[in-house]
């Protein structure tokens, strides 16, 4: 088999210049395609964020306080808040445009992914482009550069807005999948061009940066490492190109590793993994800490400061939002997970039905093309074996799925490795050299793409129409929330105490620039509202005692406890500030 680089470019490879001017023209017009579903995206989600989004914007704030070293977050990465930390310190938008400038550095970052994967699909065309000793000459070729641009930027819209939703989600997840591409993209390379010292260092930073950006890029490190060990010839030969890799990889890595495993106490490249294996396969509550008689093994149980009803107290030093999710790690000491058949299979089960509604009802379409060029590729055990020779794509992308397989499976966090399996899938596909042959191909071709591209359209347009309803600019319901706590007295870097959720909570905080130190969860807010007024008296005084200025319900105080609680105006949140109250004041 031969392995040497194809001009894709020139006639001696397998482009005409009417060819090579064609894929010139649908690689500009995919990407205008792309830019312009981003922008749309980026404008109908300007406004939208999640809890997640709350603790990175919590983490940026670190950057704009010069606290670098509490940027080193257990649960969170430190990547993504950085950037945003950065984008904030250069523009210092206020409250209402700040989550307008998280989604365009999403904006920045998808375009970092989209070349990230343009240079991987090349990478995957010059695979497909290598002569096979079975093949006749020039009777069988590889798909066209034009049908793999059609196909490869059809799943990239699929996999970005649909999957990863890299625009809307305040996350990392665009540059996992950014680091993602890049890394197998050079064990492409290094496959046509040996362990050479520049790819080798390349690779090492890029691994290095990965894990910055998502602890799933750390065990994953060593699978590409692995792969890129196999690539090379000769064990002598590979062992210098290769140690470089490594140290470049550790040089990166290990500021965080150390960094992590001093807060935790132990060994750790992040906890993530660690805990949420111990809520979704162990049945760990997420949010068991609430509980007035916390599990025994827990060293951070949160404060009761008040029984019957139950008051809890949360302040961190740094002042987060929400504490309890700015650092679950913290909160979560001592829970450890532990390995049960049962609840492993369970977890398994889950995952095969989430893989069955994420990567096949969906992709029915590229399946049913790649399954009918497939077929009508000549001398099908051949072409089994091409694609077999794709495994440099396809095992990172299996262990991908598989790691979270094991413990949660989301769209946005396997999209990139499936993005891996299926050109590693399609780089075996062949055809053979007649008008008859060309035509289906590029029918079948064109059918499965135009497929993608429309649903991931129609996808977009869908969110114009009908946006998320949280956060919608101005006049959405947390914003006016937080305006009116401001205009009421509440001050930025006030704390407050809520009675309702914390979710929900989060986001008016954000805004008003509020942090809560104390709560009453839902499950207990009756219990408030039914006490007697010396109670509701104690409960004002031990939320007054974390510092707490105001206390927020988000639900409308019944009339005989309704003294001394202001409405915002706004739907059903009410606002009670601690330092009017007398000293057994029943409002």
């Amino acid at each position: 088999m031969k392995t040497a680089e194809v001009d894709l470019q020139q006639p001696g490879g397998f482009q005409s210049s009417r060819e090579k001017s064609r894929v010139n023209y649908i690689r500009l017009a995919c990407w205008v395609v792309l830019v312009s579903l981003a922008l749309l995206e980026l404008w109908s989600g300007r406004y939208y964020t999640d809890p997640d989004g709350i603790s990175y914007l919590d983490m940026s704030d670190t950057f704009l306080r010069h606290n670098w070293h509490l940027l080193i977050n257990p649960y969170w990465s430190p990547m993504y808040p950085f950037l945003l930390g950065v984008a904030t310190w250069l523009l210092r938008p206020s409250a209402y445009w700040e989550f307008v400038v998280v989604h365009f550095v999403n904006f920045l970052v998808f375009f970092a992914m989209l070349a990230a994967f343009e240079i991987l699909l090349r990478e995957v065309m010059q695979l497909a482009a290598e002569k096979r000793e079975d093949e006749e000459a020039g009777s069988i070729i590889p798909l066209p550069p034009w049908m793999w641009q059609m196909l490869g930027y059809s799943l990239f819209a699929w996999s970005a807005f649909v999957m990863i939703n890299g625009i809307r989600k305040v996350s990392p997840d665009s540059l996992v999948a950014t680091f993602v591409y890049l890394d197998a993209a050079l064990l492409l390379r290094m496959r046509r061009r040996g362990l050479v010292l520049k790819l080798c260092l390349i690779l090492g930073i890029t691994l290095g940066l990965g894990y910055i950006a998502k602890a799933i890029l750390f065990p994953m490190a060593f699978v590409f490492m692995v792969v890129a060990l196999v690539l090379g010839y000769g064990l002598r030969k590979k062992t210098a190109p290769l140690a470089l890799t490594l140290l470049v990889f550790v040089a990166l890595a290990a500021p965080l590793f150390l960094n992590i495993s001093r807060v935790v106490g132990r060994p750790s490249f992040g906890e993530v993994g660690s805990i949420n294996y111990a809520w979704f396969v162990d049945g760990e509550e997420a949010l068991h800490f609430y509980s007035a008689l916390p599990a025994r093994y827990l060293k951070h149980p949160i404060p009761l400061i008040h029984k019957n009803p139950n008051v809890f107290e949360f302040d961190e030093a740094m002042k987060p939002t929400y504490a309890l999710w700015f650092d679950p790690a913290y909160w979560n000491a001592g829970v450890k997970p532990r390995f049960e058949v049962k609840g492993q299979l369970r977890v398994l089960s889950q995952s095969l039905t989430d893989f069955y509604a994420h990567l096949v009802l969906p992709m029915w379409g590229l399946i049913a093309g790649f399954l009918i060029l497939l077929l009508m590729s000549p001398d099908l055990p051949f072409r089994l074996k091409d694609i077999a020779k794709a495994w440099v794509l396809i095992l990172p992308g299996v262990v991908g799925l598989s790691l979270y397989a094991l413990v949660l499976v989301q769209e946005r966090y396997i999209a990139p490795f499936a993005v891996l399996i299926w050109l590693g899938l399609f780089s075996g596909i062949r055809i053979r050299k007649s008008q008859e042959s060309a035509r289906l191909g590029a029918v079948t071709t064109l059918v499965v793409a135009g497929s993608l591209m429309v649903l991931t359209l129609q996808f977009v347009v869908f969110h114009l129409v009908e946006p998320l309803h949280i956060l919608q600019g101005r006049g959405g319901m947390y914003y006016r929330v937080a305006e009116s706590l401001n205009k009421a007295g509440l001050q930025p870097g006030d704390s407050v105490a809520i009675i309702g959720s914390g979710w929900d909570g989060m986001f008016w905080a954000r805004l008003a620039r509020a942090q809560i130190v104390a709560q009453i969860i839902p499950e207990d807010a009756d219990g408030f509202w039914r006490a007697d007024s010396g109670t509701r008296a104690d409960v004002f005084a031990a939320m007054a005692r974390t510092g707490a200025k105001a206390v927020v319900t988000e639900s409308a105080p019944p009339s005989a406890a309704a003294a001394n609680w202001q409405w915002t105006g706004v739907e059903h949140y009410y606002v009670h500030f601690l330092a009017s109250m007398g000293a057994h004041d029943g409002g």
